[in-house]
């Protein structure tokens, strides 16, 4: 009788996360990890990554630093939900050489292995994830969020993102109207081409930055559209009213900010300050009067939306109509930073921390920020 294959489950004990674990299976290649970052607000949520990282200890690094971040934004979205996340390595990196991933055949391990976690973590989607993925995935667990069409999430980040650079022109130029404002956007995937068409609907003036020339010719082949297209090592120096990354995180480096020559930060990109020193990158950025909209606030859309396929407690067109309240919330923030003479990424962070029942300086409670109230499983303003 020949024996069944069989995941191994590692427990990574460290202090500051609730749950690490490491999954892997040699015969398929298989590796992933699951970092619970807390549940003390509710089941832990987070997107699947699948990525190919070039050595074996990023995949790690970046499981961690997306868990810790989305506790941050489930808080400042007033989510009852608390933060995790999944990485997928796409390259499997061993001593006899770097051998590939076949996506098909991870999704029951990966099943499995958010099984072993009892519901204390749902997954979504995330880079490299995708909707299909994600469907096959429910074959094997009950344990994620739910989507009635492949285009729904990236639908409400890229709303919620469009509200939050609303609020963001609202608290710098005096008025929210993004018409005629020069805005650029950095990738143009789901999220990046819905965002533009807002933007567009609006009169805003567009730049492009994209790798994939066939993302660029889908906005060529609308002959209405009027847009820039430059490099995407050279959109942060454009003489810009709005700088949106909306591609894979580490974007606004350190290095960079120097040449920075945009007004306010607004994307949809996670982690998109520099992971080596993001507070001196965003101090620099203070420095030269960037307003910095954290992605924590930014690109909370999508979680509205998951929160409520996982509580159960609305549905999908109700989320999207709570997304609007993105506007009032980045005000709000933005309000509460200047009052306390600090940046809104300070304030997000705190946010994150009380979420956790971690202390924070400014000693908010877990009821967000002044009269912000639970309601419907988000917080109201």
């Amino acid at each position: 009788m020949v024996s069944r294959p069989v995941l191994k489950i590692e427990e990574i004990q460290r202090n500051d996360f609730e749950r690490v674990i490491h999954a892997t299976n040699s015969d398929d290649n298989f590796s992933c990890y699951i970092a619970i970052h807390s549940t003390k607000n509710g089941p832990a949520f987070g997107g699947v990554r699948f990525w190919s990282y070039k050595d074996a200890q990023t995949p790690y690094n970046d499981v961690l630093n997306l868990s810790k971040a989305m506790t941050e934004k489930c808080a400042v979205a007033g989510i009852q939900l608390g933060g995790g996340k999944t990485v997928v390595e796409g390259v499997l990196h061993r001593e006899t050489g770097n051998l590939g991933v076949e996506p098909k055949r991870i999704i029951g391990w990966l099943g499995e292995a958010i099984n072993y976690l009892k519901g204390d973590y749902y997954a979504g989607l995330d880079v490299g994830f995708d909707y299909t993925m994600l469907q096959n995935l429910r074959n094997f667990t009950d344990y994620t969020a739910t989507y009635s069409d492949p285009d729904v999430g990236s639908s409400c980040t890229a709303y919620g993102v469009y509200h939050s650079m609303k609020a963001a022109a609202e608290y710098k130029f005096g008025n929210d109207s993004l018409k005629g404002l020069k805005i650029g956007i950095k990738g143009l995937g789901k999220v990046g081409f819905q965002l533009a068409n807002y933007l567009n609907e609006e009169g805003a003036e567009l730049t492009f930055s994209e790798i994939d020339p066939l993302k660029i010719k889908q906005f060529r082949d609308f002959s209405k559209w009027k847009f820039n297209v430059v490099p995407t090592y050279n959109l942060h120096k454009e003489e810009l009213d709005i700088y949106s990354p909306c591609a894979l995180g580490n974007d606004v480096k350190l290095s960079m900010v120097k040449d920075m020559n945009c007004k306010i930060i607004c994307g949809a990109a996670n982690n998109q300050i520099d992971n080596i020193d993001p507070e001196k990158t965003v101090e620099e950025l203070t420095k030269k009067n960037i307003l910095y909209i954290p992605d924590s606030l930014a690109n909370v859309g999508g979680v509205f939306r998951s929160a409520g396929t996982i509580l159960k407690s609305r549905d999908e067109a109700e989320s999207f109509q709570l997304i609007t309240t993105i506007h009032p919330r980045t005000l709000k923030i933005l309000k509460y930073a200047e009052n306390y003479k600090v940046t809104p990424y300070e304030i997000c962070k705190e946010m994150g921390k009380a979420m956790s029942g971690g202390q924070n300086k400014f000693k908010l409670d877990i009821s967000g920020l002044g009269d912000v109230k639970f309601g419907n499983n988000t917080f109201t303003i």
